[in-house]
């Protein structure tokens, strides 16, 4: 059995961005006033290609960020095929100067990143879905702990691949009390549940009985990968229910039919509130602080699903079309929807707004992967990963996008 506690080294590479450092502006590309998004008190103005990115660094899927209490804000992303450096993290002040960057060992496998203060200091845990591991570390990327396959779990016990099951974990969860929750999300489909010292308390989800995990959900990153069970029938379903479908209806179910849940119509039935497909982003909610709760972006369903802290659900929030992670500040919700927005929650599940939505029906997977990042429009997301509000209550969103994007939301006055 392999041991939970295990040191491995790996590289990442950056996405090819413009010639030369990208540069904050206070204006877009032709000189304009930079667009607005948002409503009332959550309006926004979108500063796209967001902090001086050094030359030798190439950004690939922009797929998280985070900020400190320093207010330096932390980029993970995959590395870029043309990078001269391969580290996966890069650092920026406040102002969006390049700082420092680290994380080689997380080449082509950066995915999720959280942030925890624990007493005066704080830590940075890292889920490398292509490595299978998760990783705490410190601001400058010194390795504190490292856990492989959860081999002691017991859906795991047989390890990896054949007969076993995949490993690849993309978010993960941190309580005040130390316990944490990692999602398995492009490997199983199963959260596993540990205490403060990394011990295996419960294993929860995991797909429907009699199907098998697939590959992900709607708009599953990776190269050339499978979808879950039942995804050909739901396809066939959604084509023909999209030729009676307007443009923007259309982006909004785009990728539906990769999930065994939530469809509509004539598509599949939704999936048992306890199973999931592609548990993608996981967050402890603790806006009510004497009530905490467990959230999983069970993104391949299209929905974010409640638990109890001892892994029991409880409902469904809807609102959201490809949800993939959360964050939380002051009572509001922030989630990132990989169809092409920016969803805010108030403190009762409401939807507030949604932001930057593109709506591109049909030609979201061709912007993911343009190398001219003149094609992004201003003003719309292509496929929202990763979002953090700031101590100003600004928003940084990261896309997976090839050449990556990170984007700040300047909240300004209503």
């Amino acid at each position: 059995m392999e041991n939970s506690m295990t040191r491995r080294t790996f590289l990442t590479a950056t996405a090819a961005a413009a010639v030369g450092p990208i540069i904050l502006r206070a204006q877009d590309k032709a000189g304009t006033k930079l667009p607005i998004t948002g409503t009332g008190e959550h309006t926004y103005e979108m500063i796209h290609d967001w902090g001086q990115l050094p030359s030798h660094i190439k950004y690939g899927n922009t797929h998280s960020v985070v900020e400190d209490s320093h207010g330096f804000i932390y980029v993970h992303h995959t590395v870029h095929a043309t990078s001269q450096s391969g580290d996966a993290v890069v650092v920026f002040d406040d102002k969006g100067k390049f700082v420092r960057s680290f994380g080689s060992m997380f080449r082509n496998g950066a995915h999720g990143m959280h942030l925890q203060k624990e007493g005066r200091d704080e830590f940075l845990y890292f889920c490398d879905e292509k490595h299978g591991i998760v990783t705490k570390r410190t601001l400058k990327g010194e390795e504190v702990w490292t856990r492989g396959y959860p081999q002691e779990s017991s859906p795991y016990e047989k390890g990896p691949g054949k007969p076993g099951l995949n490993y690849r974990p993309t978010n993960i969860a941190i309580a005040t009390t130390g316990n944490f929750w990692v999602a398995d999300g492009y490997g199983s489909y199963y959260v596993h549940h540990y205490d403060k010292n990394a011990k295996l308390l419960n294993t929860f989800g995991g797909p429907p009985p009699g199907s098998a995990p697939g590959r992900g959900g709607p708009g599953r990153e990776g190269r050339g990968e499978g979808r879950g069970q039942g995804a050909a029938q739901a396809a066939a379903a959604q084509s023909q229910a999209q030729t009676a479908q307007t443009p923007q209806t259309q982006a909004q179910t785009q990728g539906e039919a990769a999930a065994p849940g939530r469809g509509r119509g004539t598509g599949p039935v939704p999936a048992p509130i306890e199973n999931m497909n592609n548990p993608h982003g996981i967050w402890l909610d603790e806006r009510d602080p004497s009530k905490p709760v467990l959230l999983v972006a069970d993104r391949g369903n299209r929905r974010i699903v409640r638990y109890t802290t001892d892994d029991k659900p409880i409902d469904i929030v809807e609102g959201t079309l490809a949800p993939c992670h959360f964050h939380t500040q002051k009572g509001v919700m922030v989630v990132p929807d990989l169809q092409c927005r920016v969803t805010l929650y108030d403190k009762d599940n409401k939807v507030i707004t949604h932001l930057g939505d593109g709506a591109y029906a049909g030609r979201q997977n061709q912007l993911r992967v343009a190398t001219d990042r003149s094609q992004f429009e201003p003003s719309k997301f292509i496929t929202p990963h990763g979002a953090w509000f700031d101590r100003a209550g600004n928003i940084f969103v990261g896309e997976w996008v090839e050449i990556g994007r990170l984007t700040k939301l300047r909240r300004v006055s209503a």
